[in-house]
């Protein structure tokens, strides 16, 4: 039995239908092919020579220097393509070094990335070998020096309290004389020159003034509350010799020596 005889019409409609489609199918292709040619010429470009890190400009630093945030972020290696800076991670990493309290990291196509850093700002000193080590509000160490910088205070620690290097924090017995300091009101800061840390256990703390006058502390606890007390109490009288004991904040003691 012969087939059945096809329209001339019906045939060349489907010979249009499948010539058709086979033009999609080359022009999908082409589209597809074209999109990861692109592609891979713009990574090429990200990647290549042109857009690399080739500066890297730090400002609001006065401690921390250009080679310190270099060695800690990775960016002083040669071939360091800009797409692949992360800003946050960056300033998280400079974030890590002694002076810097935070970082802000940006970049500026095509080839500088900037570094823009709050510093520090040392409150105490502790006498060290060598010089003193400068330590900070939250009782970060930030660095060594020969003499202390101004408007900072000496912090005299017992036997055995031990100050680690910079980047590092205080123990707890010493970082009780860093809060001290840092509650002290604008009077007693004008007339404040150091913080004696008593040795014994639990760590108790003594502020000598200007005159001399001692504050008696005890403990670091309810620090704001001895330290209006005592300044309460110099309001009333402040004379050579004067040991202010406001261990009990409520009922401040006053003798003379």
């Amino acid at each position: 039995m012969s087939p059945p005889k096809v329209d001339p019409r019906v045939a060349k409609r489907r010979a249009q239908v499948a010539a058709e489609k086979t033009r999609q199918r080359r022009r999908r292709v082409i589209v597809i092919g074209s999109v990861l040619l692109a592609a891979a010429a713009l990574v090429g470009l990200f990647m290549s020579p042109v857009l690399e890190v080739k500066r890297v400009e730090i400002k609001g630093a006065q401690h921390t220097s250009l080679n310190s945030v270099l060695a800690i972020s990775g960016l002083n290696e040669r071939g360091h393509p800009m797409i692949s800076v992360d800003r946050f991670a960056l300033a998280h990493r400079v974030e890590r070094l002694p002076w810097v309290a935070r970082a802000e990291v940006t970049r500026q196509w095509p080839n500088t990335v900037h570094v823009l850093v709050v510093e520090r700002v040392p409150v105490g000193v502790v006498g060290v070998p060598g010089g003193v080590a400068l330590i900070d509000a939250k009782g970060r160490v930030l660095a060594t020096a020969p003499t202390p910088p101004d408007h900072t205070y000496a912090i005299t620690i017992a036997p055995g309290d031990k100050i680690p290097g910079p980047g590092r924090t205080v123990p707890p017995a010493v970082l009780g004389a860093v809060r001290i300091l840092g509650a002290l009101s604008k009077g007693l800061a004008g007339q404040a020159e150091s913080v004696h840390r008593v040795a014994g256990s639990p760590a108790t703390y003594e502020l000598t003034l200007h005159g001399p006058v001692t504050i008696r502390l005890g403990e670091a606890t309810r620090i704001d509350d001895k330290l209006a007390a005592a300044e309460a109490v110099l309001a009333a009288q402040h004379a050579p010799g004067t040991v202010i004991d406001v261990r009990v904040p409520g009922s401040p003691a006053v003798t003379h020596t």
